[in-house]
């Protein structure tokens, strides 16, 4: 089978699909992933064939320069990233003669090309969804995208039902309708360099930080907050650990000097980090999220954008996590940070214990491996495979 997977404007929500391009490659299948020209170096670093479509829409500016008081829904942006690529990557689809299209769900132009071409699609989430809220998303689509489907399909009412495939145990996602398949969530990002010292088990309590580059990009500088998180953690009797990409480094001591209980990683691999953790603070991204629930790892989220509160209330709403506002204190981070670690409450009712019911959960999920065996091996499929 020829498989094109589709990913839009930001890495992270392609990062979720490749394990399950890897398996169906592993699988025999072919592969390609198509992507925006911004993205293309960070997706072909997956080891997936990538091919550049459409022209670039500088999505980080456009969010920042959103109008005050403007609604906080990104999916007009988004919508633009599709028209912009739509183009393009319904010529490549055709060319190649793909059979099946696998799209993240703001990656709009892939729906419309798998229906130009009267081809099945997946729709793979990368965390709780907050684009489709639990349904396949049809009735959520901006009006631009359903212009996209009148002008390279015969419209979206004769559109067969796509499938959604999702990474998230089911008790972090919303109550779900329609084709659904889950599938355990598998890390990867470009962060390739894991130093020895990462390895060494900690000699007291690890409070892991990471805060998001993408965040920093979208948000601006306000956003990072690993400086107030490290200062909040100075006098406690832990081991403050800040993960942070390469060129972020610096920012975190234009504040001054460190306290003497934090060390600085830079361009690590989370999991390798995050098996020694006791907590892990983040920005709430899902990649993160996902990573410290199968780590089985208490999260403290500190959200910066509506839809990382809205990612960070469903995993809190499990106990394995805490969520503060944007405009969080030193002393509310330290207080978290105390609770989280805490064998609180009767036995079983913690934090840890309930990380570790959420952990239990999420590698019950089928591997993608599995998944690939389900929905794309000739010899066990069957018509509602897609739908």
């Amino acid at each position: 089978m020829r498989i094109l997977f589709v990913t839009s404007a930001l890495p992270s929500h392609f990062f979720a699909m490749a394990p399950f391009g890897w398996a169906a490659r592993a699988a025999g299948h072919a592969v390609r992933v198509a992507t925006p020209p911004g993205l293309a170096a960070a997706v072909a670093r997956s080891g997936l064939p990538t091919v550049a479509v459409g022209e670039e829409v500088d999505f980080a500016a456009g969010y920042r320069g959103r109008r005050p008081g403007a609604s906080a829904d990104p999916k007009r942006m988004f919508a633009a990233v599709a028209e912009a690529m739509v183009a393009d990557l319904v010529e490549l689809a055709r060319s190649w003669r793909a059979e099946l299209l696998v799209w993240e769900p703001t990656s709009f132009a892939g729906p419309v090309a798998a229906a130009a071409l009267g081809v099945p699609s997946l729709r793979y989430l990368w965390g709780p969804d907050i684009v489709g809220r639990g349904t396949g998303g049809r009735d959520r689509l901006p009006e631009a995208v359903r212009a996209l489907f009148d002008r390279y399909a015969d419209g979206l009412a004769g559109v067969p039902e796509w499938t959604t495939v999702d990474p998230c145990p089911p008790s972090v996602q919303l109550p779900t309708s329609g084709p659904w398949r889950h599938v355990r969530y598998v890390p990867h990002s470009t962060a390739s360099r894991v130093e020895p010292a990462a390895l060494r088990p900690p000699d007291r309590p690890r409070v892991l930080v990471t805060l998001g580059m993408s965040v920093t990009d979208l948000v601006g500088p306000r956003a990072f907050l690993p400086p107030l998180v490290v200062r909040a953690l100075a006098d406690e009797d832990v081991e403050t650990l800040v993960a942070l990409p390469a060129g972020q480094a610096a920012a975190l001591t234009d504040a001054g000097p460190l306290p003497a209980n934090v060390r600085t990683i830079t361009d690590c691999p989370l999991p390798a980090l995050l098996a020694d953790a006791a907590v892990v603070v983040h920005h709430g991204g899902a990649g993160t999220l996902l990573s410290a629930v199968n780590a089985g790892v208490p999260q403290l989220v500190l959200a910066q954008m509506p839809d990382l509160a809205f990612y960070g209330d469903r995993v809190a709403g499990t106990g394995a996590a805490l969520r503060l506002d944007a405009d969080v204190t030193g002393s509310a981070i330290r207080d978290a940070v105390a609770a989280l670690r805490a064998d609180d409450g009767p036995a079983g009712a913690g934090h840890r214990a309930a990380a570790a019911r959420l952990r239990a959960e999420a590698l019950r999920q089928p591997t993608p491996a599995q998944l690939a065996t389900e929905l794309l091996d000739p010899a066990t499929q069957h018509e509602e495979s897609f739908a």
